[in-house]
């Protein structure tokens, strides 16, 4: 009697098993070093593979290292191999990097604009790395943003964490940016000191600097103001300029 039941058990296990084998759920495919994966597309942008081929720009998308992306009038949000999310804005060029190659980036940004959220690196993780063509940044985990001009002059301001800047050239200082600073890079020059944003406002080195954007437009706010200071000037000329009179003795 024990027999038998047990020779049942043995073969009601026999077949459950590969059934629950199949039915598990499957494990998450680790993303090659240097690739990431789009999250989110808006507007027109281009996406080019290392081998020259264009690539679909769609949710979902996995893209390897060396891929190029460029945006014209669309955004594009990744998240790369680490788990660190990057919103590439509308009219930037973006090369991924594999980290653990050559200059240890994970990305260059030429022009344009990005925001980037990095996870946190523990114990020692190697730190995070980006480029442009005149910085260096660094991060272990923190919230900031990086634009890169017309002029290749790279401007990094920092809102969570902490940001190690440095220049591209050898032997460059490094300063560390607070959340709330801010710092610009000319090429082939060291990173200018640390200045503070405008509370509550990311742009605020937008207005005081009074620099064109990557786009070649200026700040709006910007525009708006010059032209309150011009009607105030054309108001006061009026003011003290003498009022002629006309033939018949009255005041034009």
């Amino acid at each position: 009697m024990k027999t038998s039941k047990c020779i049942r058990t043995a073969f009601l296990l026999a077949i459950s098993l590969p059934l629950l084998a199949q039915n598990a759920p499957l494990e998450p495919t680790a993303l090659p070093i240097g690739s990431a994966v789009v999250s989110e597309v808006k507007g027109e942008l281009v996406i080019t593979s290392p081998q020259g081929t264009p690539v679909v720009a769609q949710r979902g998308a996995t893209l390897s290292a060396d891929s190029r992306i460029e945006t014209a009038k669309g955004t594009l949000l990744l998240e790369l191999q680490d788990g660190s999310q990057v919103l590439i804005k509308a009219n930037s060029n973006v090369v991924l990097k594999a980290p653990n190659e050559g200059n240890g980036y994970s990305l260059e940004l030429f022009i344009g604009k990005i925001m980037a959220k990095v996870q946190k690196r523990l114990g020692g993780a190697p730190s995070f790395r980006m480029g442009t063509p005149s910085a260096v940044i660094t991060v272990r985990g923190t919230r900031f943003g990086v634009e890169v001009n017309k002029k290749h002059k790279t401007f990094v301001d920092v809102f969570e964490g902490l940001v190690d800047v440095s220049g591209v050239m050898e032997g460059s200082p490094h300063i560390l940016l607070r959340p709330g600073f801010y710092t610009g890079v000319d090429v082939d020059r060291n990173p200018e000191g640390p200045r503070e944003m405008s509370p509550g406002d990311g742009s605020g080195r937008e207005r005081s600097e009074g620099r064109e954007g990557s786009d070649g437009r200026e700040d709006g706010r910007e525009r708006q103001g010059s032209g309150r200071d011009q009607s105030r000037d054309e108001q006061q000329r009026n003011q003290t300029q003498p009022r002629t009179q006309s033939s018949d003795g009255k005041p034009d």
